[in-house]
C-alpha cells in the first residue's frame, strides 16, 4: 500500500475530472483511458504486496469553456400611431309636448252591510279515560345451572392442611393472578376460545365485594352457557372458581 503515491494519483483525477466538467457534451476517448489508467493506478496504490507502475501522464492543454453564443437584439419597430376618431355632434330632439290627462273621479260605491257572525259555542273536553293496569305477567323461570350442578362448583369444604391454607391465600386482581399459558388454558377450555367473554368475565368478577355475588353471577351466566358442570370442563372450572375465590378473601 502506498498512500503517497494514491494521493498524488488521486490530484491527477480531480485535475482531469474538472477538465472534463468544462465540456461534458465533447470528452474524447483519449481522456476515457486516461481516467481509466489513473483508476487503476489508485486501485494498485491500496493493493498490498503489489509494485506501483510508473507511467509518464501525457499533458493535456487546459480546455477552454465553449463561448456563449451572442444574441443580437433586433431594434423593435415603433408603436404605429393610432387613429383619431372624430365622433359626430348629436342632433338634439325636439322637446316633447306631454298632454297632462284629466283625472275623472268615479262614483264611490256604497259600503256592503256588515255581518255579525254568532259567537261558537265550545263543548266542555271530555275527561280522559282512566289507564287500565298492566296485566299481571307470568314469572320467568330463572336461567342458569341446576341446584346440584351448582353446588358441585361452588361449595368448597374448609381447608385443614397447612399446604391448603397456602394455597388459599388472598388476591387483589384476577387479570394479574394467572400466568400466559394459564390464561390461554382457560380461555379455550372454560370460554369456548373467546378472550373478549373471559376479559369481560374478569372484568366484572373484580367489582364484586362477596364470593355469593360471583357465584351467582357465574352460575346464571359462563357457566351455564359453556356447560362448565361438563366431565371434561369440570375439574378446570373447579381450579378457576377456588381462583375467583380466594378474591374475597
Amino acid at each position: 500500500m502506498n498512500l503517497k503515491h494514491a494521493e498524488i494519483v488521486l490530484e491527477k483525477i480531480t485535475r482531469l475530472y474538472k477538465s472534463m466538467k468544462l465540456d461534458e457534451r465533447n470528452i474524447d476517448v483519449f481522456e476515457q483511458d486516461l481516467m481509466l489508467s489513473y483508476i487503476r493506478q489508485l486501485h494498485e496504490s491500496f493493493s498490498p504486496g503489489k509494485p506501483v507502475s510508473k507511467r509518464i501522464d501525457p499533458i493535456l492543454p487546459p480546455k477552454k469553456a465553449s463561448p456563449k453564443p451572442v444574441v443580437k437584439e433586433v431594434p423593435k419597430a415603433p408603436p404605429a400611431p393610432k387613429p383619431v376618431i372624430v365622433k359626430p355632434e348629436p342632433i338634439p330632439e325636439p322637446p316633447k309636448v306631454v298632454e297632462t290627462p284629466k283625472v275623472v273621479e268615479a262614483p264611490k260605491a256604497p259600503e256592503p252591510p256588515k255581518i255579525v257572525t254568532p259567537p261558537k259555542v265550545v263543548a266542555p273536553p271530555k275527561p280522559a279515560p282512566k289507564p287500565t293496569p298492566p296485566k299481571p305477567q307470568p314469572a320467568r323461570a330463572s336461567v342458569g345451572l341446576s341446584a346440584p350442578d351448582r353446588a358441585s362448583l361452588f361449595e368448597f369444604k374448609e381447608a385443614t392442611e397447612l399446604s391448603e391454607k397456602l394455597s388459599m391465600q388472598p388476591i387483589r386482581d384476577l387479570t394479574k393472578a394467572m400466568g400466559l399459558n394459564e390464561k390461554i388454558f382457560t380461555i379455550n377450555e372454560l370460554f369456548g376460545g373467546e378472550s373478549k367473554a373471559f376479559d369481560e368475565t374478569v372484568k366484572k368478577l373484580n367489582t364484586f365485594s362477596s364470593f355469593e355475588q360471583a357465584a351467582e353471577y357465574l352460575s346464571s351466566g359462563v357457566a351455564h352457557t359453556y356447560d362448565w358442570p361438563n366431565r371434561s370442563k369440570k375439574k378446570k372450572a373447579l381450579n378457576f372458581i377456588q381462583l375467583v375465590k380466594r378474591r374475597y378473601k
